[in-house]
């Protein structure tokens, strides 16, 4: 799919903490003060440490200790806050969640993830409308200053995989993604769950039970 930082709708904007002054470029560890070259960077960087998460997944419990476990391995070697939550709020379009509440609401929707056993043994009729809930939501909370989007397809592909499902990004446009996304931060999924029913489908049992155990989750 084509990166989030190639469409305006996702450019970063100016704040004191995160950026270099006068200028909305993020600080980073490559010292780059030019968007377009951290852009590029970034690119190359995340690319291979994409990669290695489908290779090689993160252990964890699918809960927001996990998804900053997976931002902190794909950003570390370029933001020094890779896999901490954001202190500012930001919007991109809309305004996403005070900064404030980000720990309750995201601990809050985990928490109803484990109650719902991370989707496990639902039907493919239903597990659509789920994943599009849950990438939703994490959407609308946008924990963390940069990347959320990479981080919430890699936690989505763990989780459809655990629940017993292989979710597919890589045939979804940007555009596809940013319109479903503009739809689902107002709560009107059709769009999310029409793309969630084109790229997910059921794997073996065999293939779910050995994904359960490389990702150490406990059921």
């Amino acid at each position: 799919m084509q990166d989030e930082v190639n469409s305006k709708y996702f450019q970063c904007e100016y704040d004191e903490q995160y950026c270099y002054p006068n200028s909305s470029v993020l600080k980073n560890k490559l010292n780059i003060t030019q968007q377009d070259k951290l852009d590029e960077a970034e690119r190359q960087i995340t690319a291979v440490k994409l990669l290695a998460l489908k290779m090689s997944p993160i252990p964890g419990n699918l809960d927001f200790k996990h998804l900053c476990a997976i931002h902190s391995f794909i950003f570390s070697d370029i933001y020094n806050w890779a896999g901490i939550s954001r202190s500012v709020n930001i919007s991109k379009g809309n305004l996403f969640c005070n900064f404030k509440f980000i720990d309750g609401a995201i601990n809050d929707l985990f928490t109803k993830l484990k109650k719902e056993n991370y989707l496990i043994g639902l039907p493919k009729s239903e597990i659509a409308k789920k994943l599009s809930y849950y990438i939703s939501e994490l959407n609308a909370i946008h924990p963390f200053r940069e990347g959320n989007g990479r981080v919430q397809r890699v936690f989505i592909e763990y989780l459809a995989q655990v629940a017993g499902y292989h979710a597919d990004f890589s045939d979804v446009t940007a555009q596809e993604m940013i319109e479903a996304s503009v739809d689902s931060f107002l709560i009107h999924y059709e769009k999310m769950e029409a793309l969630f029913e084109k790229i997910t489908t059921p794997i073996s049992q065999k293939e779910q039970l050995a994904f359960q155990k490389a990702l150490k989750i406990k059921l």
